[in-house]
């Protein structure tokens, strides 16, 4: 017995040993296993076993998720289907690589081309994923297959996938095109839209000029868009300088603003006499590719920060800081290149007074020669300025070689103080679009300086 018994162990060792060189058993993947009534559905429809998907992706509207969101999205549903081994994928939304490549190498006639579109959507459905929605790290939606001939179509129960979360969780194209598709939908027939600069939240931001530039050309798509000139819908888009009122007729606006955790967050309406129409709602967004900073500043602080400096071209600076009461102001300017100068006093409430030049003053009206440097005021033979109260404001400085284009040196001349004449204030709505307007002027430089009394 005792040999039998031994002779029996040995065996189940041998056994147990070939067990373990043999391959461990393939798990299923469980979120493979849950598409086996979609894909039989689509097979049903088909009228095969063997299926060859077309996977498109997300709906282009959709902003539940960037667009980085929405192609993870897509592999990973392309990475499920294959995992049943019951799919073939065709290229179709890679068919505009695969043209890139082929035309950079090869190069491709038209016919070549349109055939090798055709291949790329060739088989037996296209799926489209929709009805996405976020919740937290997941996004959940539903696999809808739609046979060649679209006589038939399968949609699977809701399909539950991880998604990488960053800084904002919508596209910030895709929200605004969104929006705008709203708005064509509510006012179909509208022939002018004037799109007001967007408002940044607690202080001034570059973000809300990007958002602003981004709002005008999602608006300017849908103006030159196919089915609106077709039908006779010619829709006119202009801007609104910056700080003007935002009413009266068919307008577009916005809001930008970051939250304690540096979200950005962004809301966007149309209005018509007061009239809300197609709101947004607030959106979290990513600022990738915008190339904005979303800090909110205080007005001299962001004048100060987005200013087109060149310290090889021109500088300024003050003789003091701060400035003691009584005490006369003086600023130093220095020119490394010939340019006219264009100078004024900006202040916190977002008003300024023009300095440089002083109609009927030949100095302050001359273009300064590289090398030279000036003191203000008394540089130019103007009176001695005493600061009398606490203040703090900018001294800001445009240098342009050849003068700023007519219409602003005009705009900026009507302002200018006189040797006989005071300059005069000029309102928020001046300034922003001065600002603005001379900072478009090419080849200008720009110079500031805090002048702070206390």
């Amino acid at each position: 017995m005792t040999g039998r018994l031994v002779a029996a162990l040995r065996a189940v060792a041998l056994l147990s040993a070939a067990a373990a060189l043999l391959p461990a058993p393939v798990r299923a993947d469980p979120g493979a296993a849950a598409l086996t009534p979609f894909l039989d559905a689509v097979a049903a429809c088909a009228g095969r076993r063997d299926l060859t998907l077309a996977v498109i992706g997300v709906e282009p509207g959709q902003t539940a998720l960037s667009r980085e969101q929405a192609e993870e999205v897509r592999l990973a549903v392309e990475s499920r289907l294959q995992a049943t081994g019951r799919v073939r994928l065709a290229a179709a939304a890679d068919v505009v690589r695969i043209k890139a490549l082929r035309e950079g190498t090869t190069g491709l006639s038209a016919a070549e081309a349109e055939a090798q579109i055709r291949a790329a959507f060739a088989g037996e459905a296209s799926v489209f994923l929709v009805g996405a929605s976020r919740a937290g790290a997941t996004v959940a939606l539903r696999l809808q297959a739609v046979t060649r001939t679209a006589e038939c179509k399968a949609t699977s129960e809701p399909v539950v996938l991880p998604i990488r979360t960053g800084a904002g969780v919508s596209d910030v194209d895709a929200v605004l095109e969104g929006a705008v598709r709203a708005f064509a939908g509510a006012v179909p027939n509208a022939r002018t839209v004037e799109v007001c600069p967007f408002v940044a939240e607690g202080g001034h931001s570059t973000c809300a000029t990007a958002l602003t530039d981004r709002l005008v050309i999602a608006l300017d798509a849908e103006a030159r868009a196919p089915n609106r000139i077709l039908r006779g819908g010619q829709m006119e888009v202009r801007r609104r300088p910056p700080g003007t009122a935002c009413t009266g007729g068919l307008t577009a606006s916005g809001r930008f603003l970051t939250d304690r955790d540096r979200q950005a967050w962004m809301e966007v309406e149309f209005q018509r006499e007061g009239a809300v129409l197609a709101p947004s709602g607030r959106r979290r967004i990513g600022l990738d590719g915008l190339g904005c900073d979303p800090t909110p500043r205080p007005f001299l602080d962001h004048v100060a920060a987005t200013a087109r400096t060149d310290g090889g071209r021109l500088s300024v600076a003050a003789a003091a800081t701060p400035f003691a009461r009584g005490e006369r102001l003086d600023l130093r300017i220095d020119s490394k290149a010939r340019q006219k100068l264009y100078c004024w006093v900006v202040a916190a409430d977002e008003t300024a007074f023009v300095a440089l030049p002083v109609r009927g003053n030949a100095a302050s009206e001359a273009p300064l020669k590289p090398g030279e440097a000036r003191r203000y005021p008394r540089g130019y033979g103007l009176e001695e300025i005493v600061a009398a109260e606490p203040f703090e404001n900018l001294f800001s400085c445009f240098g342009v070689e050849a003068g700023l284009p007519p219409e602003l040196e005009a705009r900026w001349l009507a302002a200018a103080p006189g040797i006989d004449a005071e300059a005069r204030l000029l309102a928020p709505s001046d300034v922003l679009d001065l600002l603005e307007r001379i900072r478009q002027t090419p080849g200008v430089t720009e110079a500031t300086a805090r002048i702070v009394v206390r």
